[in-house]
């Protein structure tokens, strides 16, 4: 049987827009400014769904990296909060009622994970990033060409035939592939969604670092094309160059991330129709994640 895989998603070409903010800038030598207040500033930002499923073109997946994004203008700031693959989620219209969040992707595809989100955990997605095995392995060889440096053990090296020695190691896309689909430790999936947080922002700041010149300013435009034939996204390509333009001038200086369900918020449990899950108790997710992006 194929092994689920949970690897992330990541476009940092959405991460680019969520560094672009709606929000106008206010002309501070004016009598007239005022100061935004919090909910103005929460309803002008985006939040980003970035899905990663467990395939290589095949049309039927799972969604095994489910990563909500949103960026905060004022204090420069990028959130990332992953959701756990074997999170058991209400999914509306599946007969059975419950199922691991991961299997949402296969009946009913982003738009039914994008419903999930909003009435397991009251978060409204903006906009969705889906990007498959091959799309991924193409994406960060074009977002980092010299590699992701990462610190790889020798049970990761043994168990997915990673070409590398123990410590720290570049390693580039298929190989960076591997490393984030490791989850036969003590750790399993919760240390594989570390690695997919660890690998993200890494890419994110060698994209940064990429266009952050003349040279890159004016590879940009070709960057952006290439990522948008690897990826299946509800945002058009004029928006993607608009957002694209503004992420040197508004890179997030800090990234903060969150795991879902959160420590001591959740049980194993075994049912008939989806296997061993993570029964979460809602109430303390939702309040996690609710916190987790207001502030």
């Amino acid at each position: 049987m194929k092994e689920k895989v949970l690897f992330i998603c990541l476009i940092v070409l959405m991460l680019a827009g969520c560094s672009y903010s709606p929000v106008p800038q206010l002309n501070k030598n004016k009598n007239t400014e005022k100061n935004l207040s919090k909910e103005e500033s929460q309803e002008s930002m985006k939040t980003f769904l970035l899905i990663g499923v467990d395939s290589r073109g095949e049309e039927d997946s799972r969604a095994d990296a489910v990563i909500l994004a949103r960026y905060f203008p004022e204090q420069q700031k990028l959130k990332l909060a992953s959701i756990m693959r074997d999170s058991y989620v209400k999914i509306p219209g599946y007969k059975y009622g419950y199922n691991k969040i991961n299997a949402a992707y296969y009946y009913g595809g982003s738009e039914l994970l994008k419903k999930i989100i909003q009435e397991n955990f009251d978060v409204k997605v903006d906009h969705v990033a889906v990007i498959d095995f091959k799309g991924f392995v193409k994406m960060v060889d074009l977002l980092a060409p010299d590699g992701v440096m990462v610190d790889v053990n020798q049970e990761i090296i043994d168990d997915m035939s990673i070409e590398a020695s123990t410590g720290k190691n570049v390693l580039h896309g298929e190989e960076i592939l591997k490393y984030v689909r490791f989850r036969h430790d003590d750790e399993s999936d919760f240390g594989r969604v570390e690695r997919q947080q660890e690998v993200l922002v890494q890419l994110k700041t060698g994209f940064i670092n990429q266009i952050s010149s003349f040279e890159g300013m004016v590879a940009l435009p070709s960057i952006i094309e290439k990522g948008m034939s690897y990826l299946d996204t509800d945002i058009g390509m004029k928006t993607i160059m608009e957002m694209g333009s503004q992420v040197v001038f508004q890179s997030p200086d800090s990234v903060e991330t969150l795991r879902i369900p959160v420590e001591g918020s959740y049980k194993d449990e075994i049912y008939p129709q989806s296997g061993a899950v993570l029964k979460m108790d809602y109430s303390k997710n939702k309040e996690a994640l609710q916190e987790f992006f207001s502030r």
